[in-house]
């Protein structure tokens, strides 16, 4: 124990500890506020200077900006549920790889597709970087090409 009183922790297991932390609060996220529709648990996490990228697309703007990303993706996916597939953790422990399952029924117009009212499934590879235990940016890539041609907008390849 330190002269604080606090405990003393090797480099190593302070790492583990941070790269274990991070990586269940992405659980948290996942399966309270995607899954369950919790909204409140983006407040704990996500921090007011956060940073969301998708395929190109990039946006500032804190909780707000993730609480309004899940509630879109709730209009159209109201069933949706998250199954996390895969965590890596990088090397300093900040960032969290997550590599996920989406399903639901397509309930709601999602990117200028009507909705089908079929069950869909769509999978997604993301990055998300901490700083201090807060989430401040996430890189997600999810297969939009299997999505569109699941939903015959794309052809399939023979």
């Amino acid at each position: 124990s330190g002269a604080s009183g606090e405990a003393i922790f090797p480099p190593a297991q302070r790492w583990r500890m941070t790269a274990s932390e991070n990586a269940e609060r992405m659980r948290r996220l996942f399966d309270r506020a995607w899954t369950d529709g919790n909204l409140a648990v983006v407040d704990d996490t996500v921090t007011e200077a956060f940073v969301f990228s998708r395929q190109g697309v990039s946006g500032e703007g804190g909780p707000e900006q993730y609480r309004e990303l899940i509630t879109a993706t709730r209009e159209v996916f109201p069933d949706m549920a998250y199954t996390i597939e895969d965590v890596v953790v990088g090397e300093s422990g900040q960032k969290v790889v997550l590599r996920w399952t989406m399903t639901g029924t397509h309930e709601g117009e999602y990117r200028g597709i009507e909705p089908t009212h079929e069950s869909v499934e769509m999978e997604g590879v993301e990055i998300n970087r901490f700083e201090d235990g807060a989430l401040v940016e996430t890189w997600t890539y999810p297969n939009w090409v299997g999505f569109l041609e699941a939903r015959g907008v794309l052809p399939l390849d023979d």
